[in-house]
């Protein structure tokens, strides 16, 4: 039963990458990934409304209107056909357009192939914010910064 919750969970991050890449082409704003020589972080936020009942239930994440998730992943390409998702230290802020600052809080969770980072956060409708991240990938000194912005909509 938990494998199905995971497939689905799964199944409608991917349609929302998806859909958010689209978007940000059409938008201009290019991919939802930052490159770093070998490592790549990918980032997606949300309206965690989104997040289908059972799949956010497995998770212990909340839906609502104005609750805006985020998933952040980091991947190592290892030369070969796809790139080794890896453990890393996160941490994060999230600042609306007056200067407000709050600090996110990362869930780590790893499954057979996969390992992200997962936070949710309140918003206000139509507001739109900078998220600020800081990811050092287990075993790396160096650390990647990656700033993106994004409006949030109450659906």
């Amino acid at each position: 039963m938990k494998l199905l919750f995971v497939r689905q969970f799964a199944q409608i991050v991917a349609v929302a990458l998806v859909l958010l890449s689209a978007h940000a082409q059409a938008a201009d704003t290019g991919e939802q990934k930052k490159v770093f020589g070998e490592y790549e972080v990918h980032y997606i936020g949300l309206n965690s409304s989104f997040l289908p009942e059972d799949a956010a239930a497995a998770y212990n994440i909340p839906r609502s209107r104005s609750l805006g998730y985020l998933s952040i992943s980091i991947l190592k390409d290892e030369g070969g056909e796809l790139a080794v998702p890896v453990s890393a230290k996160l941490t994060g802020t999230i600042r609306n357009l007056i200067g407000q600052v709050r600090e996110l809080e990362f869930r780590e969770i790893k499954e057979t192939n996969a390992v992200y980072y997962i936070s949710t956060f309140r918003f206000d409708d139509k507001d739109m914010y900078t998220i600020d991240l800081k990811a050092t990938p287990e075993g790396q000194p160096r650390t990647f910064d990656v700033t993106f912005s994004q409006q949030f909509y109450q659906e």
